[in-house]
């Protein structure tokens, strides 16, 4: 024998949760049952969590100072702006293109550098800063102490001290 299912019956076959359910279904079973002590964690949790994501944006300023306390960081440092603003374009750029970059002109930071803010320069593609750079180790290779780089990068480093003058 072959049943018609009418339109109420077929509603409470696909949807068993709609059919005489009780109203704590509908509420958050989890939370209410929870012990006091529980739900205080819970809440001071989350919100450290939610404080800290605030905190992850950072404000730098010149006159700041950073130390590179690993021995390997991606933070590297241009000669030129217009190496380092193509860089930031083409690192942005969804087509995956890779060019070779000369590397005469790119200092990478070692531990133990310092950088200095110096200026800061408002472009299209964000914030870039003039920096200089107090090397630990010097270098027949390092003319010139001034470099350019991307504040997205400073996370690595840690923060020194604030010059005044």
């Amino acid at each position: 024998m072959i049943k018609a299912f009418s339109p109420d019956t077929s509603i409470v076959f696909f949807l068993p949760f709609l059919a005489k359910t009780p109203p704590l279904v509908y509420k958050n079973v989890m939370i209410k049952q929870m012990n006091p002590i529980k739900k205080s964690l819970l809440i001071l949790f989350l919100l450290c969590f939610a404080v800290s994501g605030y905190s992850d944006a950072s404000n730098y300023e010149v006159g700041d100072v950073f130390e590179s306390k690993k021995r390997t960081t991606s933070v590297v440092l241009f000669e030129l702006k217009g190496d380092l603003l193509r860089f930031i374009r083409q690192h942005g750029s969804k087509t995956g293109s890779f060019r070779q970059m000369d590397t005469s002109y790119t200092y990478e930071v070692q531990k133990g550098d310092k950088i200095i803010l110096l200026k800061s320069y408002k472009e299209a593609e964000g914030e870039v800063f003039r920096v200089a750079l107090v090397a630990k180790k010097k270098s027949k290779k390092q003319d010139s102490p001034y470099y350019y780089a991307v504040p997205k990068q400073f996370y690595q480093l840690a923060f020194v001290e604030h010059l005044t003058e």
